[in-house]
């Protein structure tokens, strides 16, 4: 568990948001509870997902999940201080489907692939505005 109340949580996912995208992220579930429902990735409803594209709310979303799990991002849900937070199921199954990132149902987790660990190296260098590490100070 994350020693991170909700209210920071949110103002984290948000900051992404705002900087990639220019608004405020509407991706923001919390319950006090871990998601059970959710722990079989068969259950997250990705039969009509037919992400095709990256989105700056993948993006943002990607970075945020990052950020508070780490890397390994549990179905069930991101444990904070008294809250637990659920990625959101599109985007998520976007990540899969692009292949940024994997479903080990064994562990209960999403883990990040090398593609999607290339994929946030490039939003990051958006962000900043650098094209590579030639160019970093």
């Amino acid at each position: 568990m994350l020693d991170l109340e909700k209210d920071t949580a949110k103002r984290i996912i948000d900051a992404l948001a705002f900087a990639i995208d220019g608004k405020k992220s509407s991706a923001k579930s919390f319950e006090p509870y871990p998601y059970e429902n959710l722990a079989d990735y068969g259950n997250w409803g990705q039969d009509n997902n037919d992400s095709k594209n990256d989105t700056p709310r993948t993006k943002a979303l990607l970075l945020s999940y990052l950020i508070l799990s780490g890397g390994r991002i549990p179905l069930r849900g991101i444990e904070l201080h008294g809250a637990w937070f659920r990625p959101d199921k599109w985007v998520a199954g976007a990540l899969v489907k692009k292949g940024y990132v994997t479903v080990d149902e064994s562990a209960g987790v999403f883990l990040v692939t090398a593609s999607g660990w290339a994929f946030v190296a490039e939003t990051l260098e958006a962000l900043s505005n650098l094209s590579g590490p030639d160019k970093m100070p």
